[in-house]
């Protein structure tokens, strides 16, 4: 863990971490955290789960141990059942969230028309104004046996965790499609802020995405915050028709927090 500048206690931390970990292993499933985005996209194609999208890609991106994992949680077979993806992005002031956005959107993602996106001029106020350590979480998937779950929401939640030990971040953000939000998923990822409408595009987003997305997302309060929230109302393990089920996300191809729970 590094020195976080809070003074948040590591024991205490722990605890919140053990409480996540045992809702997967009262449901049979193992936790796992590995930096092989290569072997985690062939596990997921073993398993029929959906493979990275863009934003984890490897064929786009080369992932370093020190700034980017995965999660995944596996049954007594050792298939996987869900996993999340983190990665950091640093940056220095003057540089914002949209000035990154400008040049990661671009090289990622082409248009309906082939060409590659770009952004408007005008974005929103908030994300001009966010700068530092930024955890991007997306490529989250659960197969669809394990969906009802609520695998997802857990998943994230521990990845914000791992994050802040990791990296002491300060802003934690996925991405949503309009069309396909639930509210009660992104708030199982334990996220408390929510963007609509949060970036512009100047003429079509990516190709087979919801040109309205929103963006949902933590800042580092959030989620010290949510380490108290998970001591106090601990997660309890789900047990498929008596979990809480929520529509799915299909964010499909998406730069975002893909499915359901």
């Amino acid at each position: 863990m590094t020195n976080l500048r809070s003074e948040l206690d590591p024991i205490v931390f722990k605890r919140a971490w053990g409480t996540l970990d045992n809702t997967f292993t009262d449901n049979g499933l193992t936790l796992q955290r590995g930096y092989d985005f290569d072997l985690i996209d062939a596990l997921a194609q073993k398993s029929g789960i959906k493979p990275l999208e863009a934003q984890f890609s490897t064929k786009m991106h080369s992932h370093t141990s020190g700034r980017s994992f995965w999660l995944g949680v596996f049954d007594t077979d050792g298939l996987l059942a869900g996993r999340v993806c983190a990665r950091l992005d640093s940056l220095r002031s003057p540089e914002s969230l949209v000035d990154f956005w400008r040049k990661h959107f671009h090289r990622c993602y082409p248009t309906e028309t082939g060409a590659q996106v770009e952004l408007a001029a005008k974005q929103p106020r908030f994300a001009q104004k966010i700068t530092g350590e930024t955890v991007y979480l997306g490529g989250t998937e659960v197969r669809s046996d394990w969906r009802g779950y609520d695998l997802g929401g857990l998943l994230n939640r521990v990845a914000q965790l791992e994050a802040l030990a990791d990296w002491d971040a300060d802003f934690y953000y996925g991405w949503m499609e309009r069309k396909a939000f639930k509210d009660g998923f992104f708030r199982a990822c334990g996220f408390t802020k929510l963007y609509a409408n949060s970036i512009h595009w100047q003429a079509g987003g990516p190709a087979r995405l919801d040109n309205d997305l929103y963006l949902v997302a933590n800042h580092r309060d959030d989620v010290l915050d949510m380490i108290d929230q998970v001591l106090a109302e601990p997660p309890k393990a789900a047990s498929g028709s008596s979990a809480k089920t929520y529509e799915p996300l299909e964010v499909g191809d998406s730069i975002s927090s893909t499915t359901q729970n």
